[in-house]
């Protein structure tokens, strides 16, 4: 007896919308958009779809599309964590928005610790297979630096994490890694290039109104779920779930011991060790003794000062597994 394939979900009778970034992973992403709109097609899944055609593009898509449709409609990214970034900005607040990713960057943390999907035949089944509707409200952060505010949902980082992502993204080489499926390694060498370079700064930082000062601070970072950087688990406990932030603030150490910690952070032995500090809070403010890039979801949005509250339940995404808080 034939294998009878799994029927749609029947609130998938009104379009799904795309948006995808073509320039994603040196433009290895327009080859799983043609993947993604395969499926659809075998489907006869309805769809529209949408290629970005500059920084903020997106945003503006999105928000359109949710000014347009008042019922509950998913939005898709096909991109990387960048892409995702500006379609939460478009769906925090809005309780018909509906968000998902599928990976098609150099990061793709949003997909690793919250979506908790691979590629896009993964999500494709998810989100058009799933007996229950797949969504689930998540936490976010909201930022607030001079002039500059947002939405986050993987994490916010002001210091060394800012500077290598900064330097990273605008490096020629790059796009050479990225050709070789291998964009992750331009982090790693970059993170050594500026090791013996980068000027550690004194930070203040208040969690919920409690002051801590911390010396030559190599960077402070507020996570939302465990991933950053491409599968660094900077955070092993953060959850989207949970109506808290878990903060991290690396400070007063040598060149060679910030290697190491480096090296145990794959699988989060970083936070046991002296002069790694874990902290919980749904608020926090962090002023710098001198210039220090930030970053929301590895988008540089600042420099030296920054404010950071979380929003509980504040954006309906995919999800593998449905979470409880806790």
């Amino acid at each position: 007896m034939m294998n009878q394939p799994l029927k749609l979900r029947t609130d998938l009778l009104k379009p799904v919308f795309f948006i995808i970034n073509p320039e994603a992973r040196n433009k290895g992403s327009r080859k799983v958009w043609e993947e993604v709109e395969g499926i659809l097609q075998a489907k006869g899944v309805p769809y529209h779809y949408y290629f970005t055609e500059r920084k903020g593009h997106a945003l503006e898509l999105a928000r359109k599309i949710w000014m347009e449709n008042k019922e509950k409609t998913w939005v898709i990214a096909v991109g990387g964590d960048g892409t995702l970034h500006e379609v939460i900005h478009a769906a925090a607040g809005l309780d018909h928005a509906m968000v998902g990713c599928v990976p098609a960057g150099s990061g793709n943390d949003f997909s690793r610790g919250i979506q908790r999907t691979a590629g896009a035949k993964e999500v494709m089944k998810l989100l058009l297979e799933s007996a229950a509707l797949p969504a689930c409200r998540i936490d976010a952060g909201v930022f607030e630096s001079g002039s500059k505010h947002g939405f986050f949902v993987n994490s916010i980082g002001i210091g060394f994490d800012a500077e290598i992502t900064y330097v990273a993204e605008h490096s020629l080489w790059k796009k050479r890694f990225n050709a070789l499926n291998a964009g992750k390694l331009i982090y790693l060498i970059t993170f050594i290039k500026k090791l013996f370079t980068y000027k550690r700064a004194d930070m203040e930082v208040i969690i919920d109104g409690k002051h801590h000062s911390f010396r030559r601070v190599w960077f402070v970072v507020a996570a939302n779920q465990p991933y950053f950087g491409g599968g660094i688990k900077i955070s092993p406990h953060a959850s989207p779930y949970d109506g808290k932030l878990n903060i991290l603030a690396v400070h007063n150490l040598s060149h060679i011991k910030l290697l190491f910690i480096f090296i145990t952070v794959f699988w989060g032995g970083h936070v046991k060790l002296k002069n790694v500090e874990s902290f919980t809070g749904e608020t926090i403010t962090i002023r710098s003794g001198q210039d220090s890039l930030i970053q929301a979801d590895g988008e540089i949005i600042g420099t030296k000062e920054l404010s950071v509250s979380l929003a509980s339940d504040q954006i309906s995404v995919l999800v593998k597994k449905v979470q409880k808080k806790n």
